[in-house]
């Protein structure tokens, strides 16, 4: 992740809807044009400078089961492209 270039393209909300307010998804159903673009080549920081929280674990799947014993809104739409199941560690458990 530090030495990936990622693009940021911004765009005007007035066109946007709210899809689906646990994931975050805001469509259009009309073509859009990026007000402005922003390169970002430490992801790393860039994260940190919005005050994300990053975590990162061997294996997401006892995150994931985890979760959803909870009362939180979570979304995990993208489990699907996770390495498969294995037995949590024990550094997995006490994350």
């Amino acid at each position: 992740m530090k030495k990936t270039r990622l693009f940021l393209y911004e765009f005007d909300p007035i066109n946007f809807a709210l899809q689906d307010a646990v994931a975050g998804y805001y469509t259009s159903e009309s073509a859009q044009a990026p007000i402005g673009r922003h390169r970002i080549d430490d992801l790393f920081e860039a994260l940190f400078e919005r005050n994300v929280e990053l975590r990162v674990v061997r294996n997401l799947w006892y995150l994931s089961d985890k979760i959803k014993e909870t009362t939180l809104n979570w979304s995990l739409c993208r489990m699907g492209y996770a390495q498969p199941r294995e037995q949590p560690s024990q550094s997995d458990i006490t994350a």
